[in-house]
């Protein structure tokens, strides 16, 4: 920045001198011609009035003095009337004359080397150029200055932005720099960073809360299942253990959210059988299709190859998935399995396709109930690098693609 702000100073600098160096120039060689031309015609006029006072006297003309007004360099030409030159002081190369013509025809001329005139313009010239040359030094030091003292507090207000947007919000209030412009986006800054660092906070507190009380209602609800697992009913024992595995996973499911919502990744990442997680979860919801007199199964296009991922994270972004197809879907749901993918299908209307382009958009208001669940599912298929997308909308089919197992870190 501080390099673009002297050359753009020091182009703007050159514009200027080069607008003007052209009409300065040509004042400069117009005085110079006016001052010769004010002195031939003045020695002219010297030469005539001696001549002419000559002639009134009867006496021949003074050749000597009339050399003699002559400076050096300078030549004569005297012309009688009748053509007979009296003086032929003539010059050669380029010259600059002035003539004067007396009272019996006489004419005059007066004339001098024009090479010292463009000399003269040259070393004025040179002049002229160092003059621009200093002013041209001047410019790129004072925009060197200049540069630095707005770059320095733009470079500061970019670290600054740099580590709020890396989540350090631990930094002492922006410096004053007596440029309103400058100042006002610190402050903005420092406003922006303390309002984000209060919300996290309240964020965390009641992540950290709102997990504690499902921990301990689920707690609750396991102990009651472990008791109804030593009745002797065996119908009420298995389903008292299936319940009982449901809450274990469901609390597998809060450390892989949590995790992944602190460090936006997880620790748990491994290659699994994608077939086999899927297959299990649309066990556990075919209860509630067969309550809602509908069809949920798993059908393979391709067979999928060991992926990689956390199972916690997959079986919830599936399980989103699923429950979507049931409140907003209609008839079968088909999960298909097509290699590292799984494309889930329903036989609902689908969506208008302008809807689709915000499909994964969150809720504006922060309060809404609805429209939440397609958000987190894709933000949990990208914290394991899979992706979410729509491939269709008339029906309605989602495509959940995960990292092949062989392309996966070193755990």
């Amino acid at each position: 920045m501080r390099r673009r702000l002297v050359i753009s100073t020091i182009a703007i600098v050159l514009v200027v001198l080069g607008a003007i160096a052209v009409p300065i120039g040509k004042v400069v060689y117009d005085a110079a011609e006016r001052q010769l031309d004010a002195r031939l015609d003045q020695q002219a006029a010297t030469i005539e009035a001696d001549y002419a006072r000559g002639v009134l006297e009867g006496k021949p003309p003074d050749l000597a003095t009339a050399l003699n007004v002559l400076g050096q360099g300078d030549g004569l030409t005297i012309v009688l009337d009748d053509g007979t030159t009296l003086v032929d002081n003539r010059l050669d190369g380029p010259t600059r004359s002035a003539s004067r013509l007396s009272a019996d025809g006489t004419r005059i001329v007066v004339m001098t080397d024009a090479n010292p005139l463009d000399q003269n313009f040259r070393d004025q010239l040179n002049v002229l150029i160092v003059l621009a040359l200093g002013a041209l030094l001047a410019a790129a030091g004072l925009a060197a200055v200049q540069a630095r003292q707005l770059a320095r507090p733009l470079e500061r207000l970019a670290t600054r932005a740099s580590r709020i947007g890396q989540g350090d919000f631990s930094l002492q209030p922006f410096g004053k720099t007596s440029i309103p412009e400058i100042d006002g986006i610190g402050s903005a800054l420092d406003t922006s960073a303390q309002r984000v660092d209060t919300m996290l906070a309240s964020e965390r507190h009641f992540t950290a809360d709102a997990t504690h009380q499902l921990r301990t209602g689920i707690a609750g609800i396991a102990m009651r299942l472990e008791i109804l697992t030593m009745t002797g009913d065996e119908a009420v024992a298995s389903e008292a253990a299936a319940g009982l595995a449901q809450t274990d996973r469901l609390n597998a499911t809060i450390n892989d959210l949590l995790a992944a919502a602190r460090n936006r990744t997880t620790n748990q990442q491994t290659v699994f059988d994608l077939t086999t997680l899927v297959v299990a979860h649309a066990e556990e919801w075919r209860p509630r299709f067969v309550a809602l007199k509908r069809h949920v199964s798993v059908i393979t296009a391709k067979p999928a190859p060991p992926v990689f991922g956390t199972t916690g994270l997959v079986g919830q972004v599936i399980d989103i998935l699923i429950d979507n197809a049931i409140r907003h879907g209609a008839g079968a749901v088909t999960l298909m399995i097509d290699g590292p993918a799984v494309v889930v299908i329903d036989q609902g209307s689908g969506v208008p396709r302008e809807r689709l382009r915000t499909l994964f958009d969150g809720p504006v208001d922060p309060g809404a109930r609805h429209g939440r669940g397609l958000p987190l599912a894709r933000r949990l298929a990208q914290v394991d690098g899979a992706s979410l997308d729509v491939i269709g909308n008339h029906p309605l089919r989602f495509r959940f693609r995960l990292v092949i197992g062989d392309l996966a870190p070193d755990s």
